[in-house]
């Protein structure tokens, strides 16, 4: 082996031995490399099911035969049964009530434990944007009885059970009020396998249900589908919730409601105690892992525990094994999450230390941590916040936090120092401080960001502001609340806590006022990502002639990550009926890189941008929005228009005469939103043509005269057209809307947008007679009554077949539905 090259003689004394050595010597560090390389395997090749269980017993077998040089294969052997391990959690058992599941869902009659309390996240901030409608509380069901004609049968697997609510009703009129962890009830339900994402982009929900166990959904709309039968035998979650419950209790009991609320999510993890807008002001800020439960918060609770301990005088051996019990029982209490979890172990790893007077590898503390995490859930280390966790403490720990060591002291710096007021050397340290903070502050900003620009496509650089008085703040609050819960509200902390939260509120509320303190961005590919990370261990191991060197390639590879991707073929028009539910928004990119949308919204509410309008919008590297049009003032068609211009810049909206002529908080809400951005308005009548990058935009409808009516019957209807191929979109045109349009001369088109989401009085044979198309799409939620009836020609539904792309080009005009993969030809060349 070389001999490393001597140290910078400017390094701090914590740098003259790289970090790789002490990951080198650590020998857990493998086996966990191992487990991750089993998990990898299994989640993303196509191995065979028994793939992992052969390599576990090759493994094994071989370290029992050869005895000598067989280290490898017990790395082989951990591999293997990682990966058996994930692929079990991920498949469900042959009892699994999911295998009963039609597809269109149906009733069951089932019986079961709770897991978990019910819980359910409710927007109190008044919008006028969002809309009045049933709220879902939702539980986790372990299901043991299914109902069959023969009567009740043994079945098993966990189930999400959701009940809806009326959206003003108080909590205690929910349909699941009352209801415990480890009570035994009887549902009566819609049973359904989550579905699988509908657009390109989303996230995908079953693969988050399955990830935690659950394979099947059930949902109710009476509360009466849910019978609680008694409580079932006692259990260490119902222990749990039960002081959860108690210490939720003691916090309503001593604070406002909205610090409570806070409060709740800061001390017990439970973030849907909060208002959705308020939870949302802190992920934009960047600073939403001061309130999740993180390694962050035990690191100060122990910390704080410690310090107790010694100001009292506690042995170090005993004070150790007061913090290691302290940390389990609130590690426990919030809910094992992975960064607790992992930051439990490093404590108690630490703290056995101490106990037993032997030194500790940090390394192979970390290295366990992450062990402990792959045996209680093996789907947690592909999760943001457990992925989020690991990088920061492995930034902090052998990085940052080397570097910023200074160099001891000469004797006479000593003097010197000593010789100072103690004012000045007060504000020194405190100078010192906060120079350390904010520049830790930044390297574990910047190593975080390209995650969570991956995950949620959002950069926050008022977090690197804001985020060291957050956390002080949140600490603050933190070590106050704890044990204003540890003294069941005996201890005159309530103001301390209140007036700490009630800061942090403060302060987030301002930087979120900041522009530009959030940047929305596109997801970087998989394979940078990964490059960039390696390069990253590479800056924190290295030695520092190395260190340099991989810097700059580090800032190479960032700025390779910064070019945009590359824009599609010239000649193509691509237009994306996006699967919004009962709403419509339909993405067109033109063969000149321009980006224009007919549409968005949906009777979701605005939430469906961030769920679904957005994530596609980037998957497709799309920053800026040209042009928006609005068909007409119907909520499910423009109430997501806040959401996407707090994303993405707007060069121009379209709106039809009649738009804000309609008197609603709604209209006027949308309007203002517009005002504020800045966004210039122009209306379209019948006659008005638009071009873009060689497509022809014609308005059909509704006449520039006086047109009586619902604002539907004056609903827009444009007309795509592109290498002699032509797409309708009818917006909600009905009634005297479509009698006037078959007023016209037929127009025949490859493709029409389904009037009014497919309403059979919508689509009268006239229309689709007038209009001739080859396909017909429509975009609606899940069926309400009889299938759309189109005659000969196909319907694609969004609920079912998921988006809907339509290519054209002058080779021919293609759809392709994404959920199902199905593709079709339309026409060959054009017309």
């Amino acid at each position: 082996m070389t001999d490393l090259p001597p140290p910078d003689p400017g390094d701090p004394p914590a740098l003259a031995t790289p970090a790789w050595r002490e990951f080198a010597r650590a020998p857990l560090v493998p086996t966990a490399l191992a487990a991750t390389a089993g998990l990898c395997a299994d989640r993303f090749l196509s191995l065979p099911p028994l793939a992992g269980l052969l390599a576990a017993a090759v493994g094994v077998a071989g370290w029992l035969l050869l005895r000598t040089r067989t280290v490898p294969l017990l790395w082989l052997a951990v591999a293997g049964l990682a990966c058996t391990h994930h692929r079990q959690w991920q498949t469900p058992a042959a009892d699994d009530l999911c295998h009963l599941a039609a597809p269109a869902g149906g009733l069951v009659h089932v019986r079961g434990v709770l897991v978990d309390d019910p819980a359910g996240r409710f927007d109190r901030t008044p919008d006028p944007l969002a809309p009045v409608r049933r709220r879902r509380d939702a539980v986790t069901v372990r299901v043991s009885h299914v109902r069959g004609r023969d009567g009740w049968a043994a079945a098993g697997g966990l189930a999400r059970l959701g009940v809806q609510r009326e959206a003003d009703a108080p909590a205690a009129a929910a349909p699941l009020a009352g209801l415990l962890a480890g009570d035994e009830v009887e549902v009566v339900a819609r049973l359904s396998v989550p579905a699988t994402p509908g657009n390109p982009g989303e996230r995908d929900y079953a693969a988050y249900l399955r990830d935690q166990g659950v394979h099947a959904e059930l949902w109710a709309t009476d509360p009466a589908a849910v019978t609680r039968l008694g409580r079932a035998e006692w259990s260490a979650a119902g222990w749990v919730f039960a002081v959860r419950r108690r210490a939720t209790a003691v916090l309503a009991e001593s604070l406002p409601a909205k610090e409570a609320a806070t409060a709740t999510a800061l001390l017990l993890g439970d973030g849907s105690a909060m208002d959705r807008a308020e939870w949302d002001i802190y992920v934009r800020t960047g600073v939403v892992h001061a309130l999740a439960i993180s390694g962050q918060h035990l690191a100060v609770l122990a910390g704080f525990v410690w310090l107790l301990l010694r100001a009292a005088d506690v042995r170090r051996r005993r004070g150790a094994l007061v913090v290691v019990l302290l940390i389990v029982g609130y590690t426990v209490v919030t809910g094992l999450r992975p960064s607790g979890v992992r930051a439990l172990v490093m404590v108690a790893v630490l703290c056995s230390g101490l106990l037993v007077g032997r030194p500790v590898r940090a390394a192979n503390a970390f290295a366990l941590g992450w062990l402990a995490v792959v045996v209680l859930n093996p789907t947690d280390p592909f999760s943001l916040g457990c992925r989020l966790s690991f990088l920061s403490v492995f930034v902090l720990v052998w990085g940052v936090g080397r570097w910023v060591q200074p160099a001891p002291l000469t004797p006479l710096e000593e003097l010197i120092d000593e010789s100072r007021p103690p004012a000045e050397r007060a504000a020194r340290w405190l100078g010192r401080a906060l120079r350390d903070a904010y520049l830790v502050t930044l390297v574990i900003g910047l190593a975080n960001a390209p995650l969570l620009i991956a995950d949620q496509h959002a950069a926050s650089p008022v977090g690197l502001l804001v985020g060291p008085p957050v956390v002080l703040l949140t600490s603050v609050g933190l070590v106050a609340g704890f044990l204003l819960l540890l003294s069941g509200g005996w201890l005159p902390l309530a103001g301390v806590t209140r007036l700490s939260l009630a800061g942090c509120e403060g302060l987030v509320h301002a930087a979120d006022a900041v522009p530009g303190g959030v940047l929305y961005l596109p997801a970087p590919p998989a394979w940078w990502l990964a490059g960039l990370h390696l390069l990253l261990a590479g800056v924190v191991l290295s030695a520092a002639s190395w260190r340099k060197r991989l810097a700059l390639a580090l800032a190479g590879w960032t700025l390779l990550g910064l070019i945009p991707p590359a824009a599609g073929p010239a000649d193509e028009l691509r237009v994306t009926v996006l699967a919004v539910g009962h709403g419509n928004c339909a993405v067109i990119e033109t063969p000149d890189g321009r980006c224009l949308l007919a549409d968005v919204g949906s009777t979701a509410g605005p939430a469906v941008v961030r769920r679904a309008v957005a994530p596609f919008l980037w998957s497709r590297g799309v920053r800026r929005i040209d042009e928006l049009f609005l068909s007409h003032a119907d909520t499910d068609h423009f109430h997501g228009i806040a959401e996407l211009l707090r994303r993405f810049p707007v060069g121009r909206v379209t709106l039809t005469p009649s738009f804000a002529d309609k008197a609603t908080p709604e209209v006027g809400a949308a309007l203002r939103a517009l005002d504020a951005a800045g966004v210039p308005r122009q209306l379209a009548t019948a006659g008005h043509r638009f071009t873009a990058g060689g497509v022809g935009l014609e308005v059909l409808h509704p006449p520039a005269g006086p047109f009586g009516g619902s604002e539907n019957e004056r609903s827009l209807v444009l007309r795509l057209t592109h290498a002699g191929h032509s797409i309708l979109l009818t917006g909600d045109l009905e009634k005297a809307g479509t009698a006037a349009l078959l007023a016209r001369e037929p127009m025949p088109c490859d493709v029409l947008l389904a009037p009014h989401h497919g309403s059979r009085a919508a689509l009268p044979p006239a229309l689709v007679t007038w209009a001739n198309p080859k396909l017909i799409v429509a975009s609606r939620g899940p069926p309400l009554g009889r299938p759309l009836d189109a005659g000969a020609v196909t319907v694609w539904a969004t609920h079912e077949v998921g988006a809907v792309t339509l290519v054209s080009h002058p080779g021919g005009l293609t759809a392709t539905a994404f959920r199902t993969g199905e593709r079709r030809v339309l026409v060959r060349g054009g017309r």
